[in-house]
């Protein structure tokens, strides 16, 4: 099921460019925020950034409906995107609100009990509670779009074909994310090559580049300027490549994997008889 999953997103991307349009403008949204961040330009950076998450509900809306109805056709997806935009976007913000609460909540225990340690599990802690609601919640968009599902119809139905499918849903999740993990390793094999006159001299003077999470401020200037301007565009466009390739490719694996978990959710038949006077008993 998986395997044949796979097979049929690749199938959507060669047939249907509405989710490359989609990986596109992801692109160029988290690659112009990379970019303005290492410029110093943070607050139109947020800007770009934010307005790329708003616009990519609409072309995500679009190709799922285009590959749900088999018309790539530009008035389809047009349609669909329009159609299918709040469906995306509204389920979205409720994920966000209902981490944010989560967290706000688990924090007050957590702050209580290890005090000045607690900041040390705090990390931990988001992921935890973003990996759950991820988990459960990762088909609400194609479920909004492919059965025209409210925000809350269409994470309940995410979350039922999670737990009726789960062991199906396992492998989706390991295939997709090795998939990712792959392509990423890739890119930044690719990046690491473009970059290395930059890095070099670090590497041959065998200092340590770490981390200083109480500074990243001060860590985040000296790194650009160990890359200078050539490099910080090249980290850009690389990094804004990487999102063009996954975004698609998560994109239509979820439509491929979904749209055969719907064609196999058949309903069984509900057994009874007629009386004589044509009413209809169920056993």
């Amino acid at each position: 099921m998986v395997l044949a999953s796979l097979q049929d997103a690749f199938g959507l991307l060669r047939k249907y460019p509405a989710f490359w349009a989609a990986g596109i403008v992801a692109g160029a949204a988290f690659g112009l925020d990379l970019l303005l961040e290492f410029s110093g330009e943070v607050f139109f950076a947020s800007k770009v950034l934010l307005l790329g998450m708003l616009l990519v509900p609409f072309f995500a809306a679009g190709a799922y409906g285009t590959a749900h109805r088999e018309d790539r056709s530009m008035a389809v997806f047009l349609e669909e995107g329009k159609k299918g935009y709040f469906r995306v976007l509204l389920p979205g913000i409720v994920l966000f609100f209902v981490a944010m609460v989560t967290l706000f909540l688990l924090a007050i225990p957590i702050t209580l009990i290890l005090g000045e340690s607690a900041l040390a599990v705090a990390g931990s802690t988001a992921l935890g509670v973003i990996l759950s609601l991820a988990f459960f919640a990762y088909f609400y968009d194609v479920a909004a779009v492919t059965e025209e599902l409210g925000v809350f119809a269409s994470l309940q139905r995410s979350g039922a074909v999670v737990i009726t499918r789960l062991w199906q849903v396992l492998g989706f999740y390991l295939v997709n994310l090795f998939a990712l993990f792959a392509l990423g390793f890739g890119v930044l094999i690719v990046w690491s090559m473009l970059v290395y006159e930059k890095l070099a001299p670090l590497a041959e003077s065998g200092e340590a580049f770490a981390f200083d999470a109480a500074n990243a401020t001060a860590t985040q200037a000296q790194f650009i300027a160990l890359l200078g301007p050539d490099g910080a565009m090249i980290t850009a466009v690389t990094y804004a490549v990487f999102i063009v390739l996954a975004v698609p490719f998560a994109l239509a694996f979820k439509a491929a994997f979904y749209a055969r978990q719907a064609d196999g959710a058949v309903e069984a038949p509900i057994e009874g008889e007629y009386d004589e006077k044509g009413r209809w008993y169920r056993y």
